[in-house]
């Protein structure tokens, strides 16, 4: 995706006014921004949705770590316990009056590393048959291996909070842009339209001064040689068999010959049986309801405070039971689809390609959603020319 610079700048780059004249024009212009509009909209949906994607991953990262950690204090505490094992070995060793030759580590063990502590201990248990050194090696190993991955994870969600912050503030740049834009736009088509009104009246008034004009001109006046003469003649009119020249009948235009009989067309396969309303469908709906007029907020799922679009259907659905992905595509990917003939209150409305938005339909061609920063959550009539898809939790 380009720099959220690049993208405003570009967008807010060309000029928006009305000429003079050129109705026309404005409008296709508007349409233009109109259409521009959308296309940023798809952006600022996808960026929503790679928001959405690395909120997942990191909640999963906060998982991983914990149980990470939770292993490597697991293998700390038994390798501590065998450590202390093995030195229990060398002290009853030297308090015995043993003549082996004990590594001078037990008695500087400060300037030795974990390491050289460890193989200096392996080989007492090794020496007295007590023990196991391939135990105390696996601890070890085992021990590295899990600090290396724990580092990996907690550098990762390091790492995926900047990224997430980086995209918090392209998407509100973005998103600052369409709001004006969209402003703009939306003034602009109605200027248009005020203009093309009044060019309306106006020639609608000069066309009626013009007839009144013509019949004007055409009122009788005297003339003295006569109502219907010119010039003292008499004006009379061609006499003909409706059109023709000749004086004779017309040829009989010859009948259509009949067209061929379609082909009968096959039998179309039945559809496969749509997935049975949910019995929770009435508390889903029941829930979005609750929250009409709450702030849109970009990535959230905060009841009563914010929500953007995928949270909202994630809460209304999981009031009644069923967890839902915070994400618009993952939440299409993840239920069962049915036609617009089929479509049911507590439904899942699914708008552009690739999926970018998404609400809850309540029934007679309505839907509840959060649409977009500025806005709150509120019901809708459903843009079915945008709607790409109808998914059925439950």
């Amino acid at each position: 995706m380009l720099a959220a610079s690049t993208l405003v700048v570009s967008f807010l780059a060309a000029p928006f006014t009305v000429q003079a004249g050129g109705v026309d024009e404005a409008e296709r212009k508007v349409e233009q921004v109109l259409e521009d509009l959308d296309n940023l909209h798809s952006q600022l949906e996808d960026l929503h949705e790679a928001f959405g994607a690395a909120v997942t991953r990191q909640e999963e990262l906060a998982v991983e770590i914990q149980a990470s950690q939770a292993r490597v204090d697991e293998l700390s505490l038994e390798l501590g316990e065998v450590e202390s094992a093995l030195q229990q070995i060398a002290v009853d060793r030297f308090t015995s009056g043993d003549t082996l030759s004990l590594s001078p580590i037990f008695s500087d063990a400060d300037t030795y590393s974990q390491a050289e502590q460890s193989a200096a201990l392996g080989l007492v248990a090794i020496d007295t048959g007590e023990g196991d050194i391939d135990r105390l090696q696996y601890l070890v190993d085992e021990l590295a291996d899990e600090r290396a991955s724990l580092d990996q994870k907690q550098q990762e969600a390091t790492d995926l909070v900047s990224s997430l912050e980086q995209q918090r503030i392209e998407f509100e740049s973005l998103e600052a842009a369409y709001v004006v834009k969209e402003a703009e736009a939306r003034a602009e088509l109605g200027d248009a339209r005020l203009q093309a009104e009044e060019e309306a009246r106006a020639a609608a008034a000069a066309a009626a001064a013009e007839a009144a004009a013509a019949e004007a001109a055409s009122a009788p006046s005297s003339n003295p040689a006569g109502n219907g003469t010119v010039g003292g003649g008499t004006v009379t009119t061609p006499r003909g068999g409706g059109g023709n020249t000749g004086g004779g009948s017309a040829p009989p235009t010859p009948a259509p010959s009949p067209a061929p009989a379609p082909s009968p067309a096959p039998a179309p396969s039945p559809a496969p049986a749509a997935p049975p309303v949910s019995g929770k469908a009435g508390t889903a709906v029941a829930a979005a309801y609750s929250q009409l007029g709450v702030p849109y907020k970009f990535a959230t799922s905060s009841p009563g405070v914010n929500f953007d679009c995928s949270g909202l259907t994630k809460y209304a659905w999981g009031r009644a039971g069923v967890s839902l992905p915070h994400q618009s595509r993952a939440q299409f990917a993840g239920v069962p689809h049915v036609s617009k003939a089929e479509v049911q209150p507590g439904d899942l409305i699914f708008y552009y390609s690739p999926i970018g938005h998404v609400g809850i339909y309540i029934g007679n061609g309505q839907l509840i959603h959060a649409p977009q920063t500025g806005d709150v959550v509120k019901i809708s009539n459903v843009n079915w020319g945008k709607v790409v898809g109808i998914g059925r939790p439950g």
